[in-house]
């Protein structure tokens, strides 16, 4: 059995809706589901290494030096925004990707904080891994890694649910009883 990750797409900034192929011999069933689980920090950073990709893709920034840099050192300039070395990229945000048939490409969506702070979302048109788009190989890893990423949360790596841990009784964790 082979797994195949199609597409994967956050939900309310905490949960992943997701597609697969799975390949038992010469069947192909392709599933598509969401969950309720929280995605986990890998994931979410996952995500987020797609940032530059999408900003370059779609001409919203176009120094090339700025984008290598932040492909290349993507903590120290996404993330926490009093730690960062550019405040260029924290406006964008990354939430779904979508390969194609082949699986030679890949469609990137995400969105754009406005100055009235509104968002206006778009997604790039299909980046072949093979074309001449300058840092092709970066964005095919960072797919890669994405796909490894919802491979693991599809096993059950997922972010602890933060509302359980306000229901403890006598300082330990109720069960599922309540």
């Amino acid at each position: 059995m082979s797994l195949a990750v199609k597409n994967a797409s956050i939900k309310s900034s905490l949960f992943l809706d997701y597609s697969f192929e799975r390949t038992d011999g010469e069947i192909k069933n392709t599933i598509k589901t969401n969950s309720d689980a929280p995605i986990h920090d890998d994931l979410r950073n996952a995500f987020r290494a797609l940032i530059p990709h999408f900003c370059f893709i779609s001409e919203q920034i176009l120094d090339e030096s700025l984008i290598s840099k932040c492909i290349d050192n993507i903590s120290d300039y996404i993330g926490d925004r009093d730690a960062v070395v550019s405040e260029d990229f924290l406006k964008f945000n990354v939430s779904s990707f979508a390969m194609s048939k082949s699986g030679e490409g890949v469609v990137i969506s995400g969105s754009r904080q406005l100055a009235n702070f509104e968002e206006i979302g778009w997604s790039t048109p299909l980046i072949k891994f093979d074309s001449d788009y300058k840092f092709a190989s970066a964005l095919e890893m960072a797919i890669e890694t994405l796909k490894e990423e919802v491979q693991h949360y599809m096993s059950g790596k997922q972010a602890a649910k933060a509302q359980l841990d306000l229901f403890e009784v006598n300082g330990s964790e109720e069960s599922d009883d309540i």
